[in-house]
């Protein structure tokens, strides 16, 4: 029986995922539009970027159509907080990266 080896985490997976999830595009995602769901759903997917990959801040926001590091690390900081607060969140996140993670 051979084992199922996982796939690596790559860039355009995490976007492709959460742009699923929450129901945008990866266009949306990394865009400049600033509605407050698309927000929430970009900065998730800024804090999955951290946990699952070497990204530095300023890549991470390289990603999101060139963003400054600085928004990178208001995402990561808001979500950990967040995910703490509110268990729907949390369950996203985990909801997000197991998604990832099967892909």
């Amino acid at each position: 029986m051979t084992r199922h080896e996982p796939q690596p985490v790559t860039a355009d997976g995490i976007l492709n995922a959460t742009a699923e999830l929450f129901r945008f595009s990866v266009d949306e995602i990394v865009g400049p539009r600033r509605q407050r769901p698309l927000v929430k759903a970009r900065q998730i997917s800024m804090y999955v970027f951290r946990e699952l990959t070497e990204l530095s801040y300023p890549d991470i926001a390289r990603v999101f159509g060139g963003r400054d590091h600085t928004t990178a690390i208001h995402a990561v900081q808001k979500i950990t907080k967040q995910m703490a607060e509110q268990p729907e969140t949390f369950n996203q996140i985990n909801q997000l990266i197991q998604k990832i993670k099967n892909a």
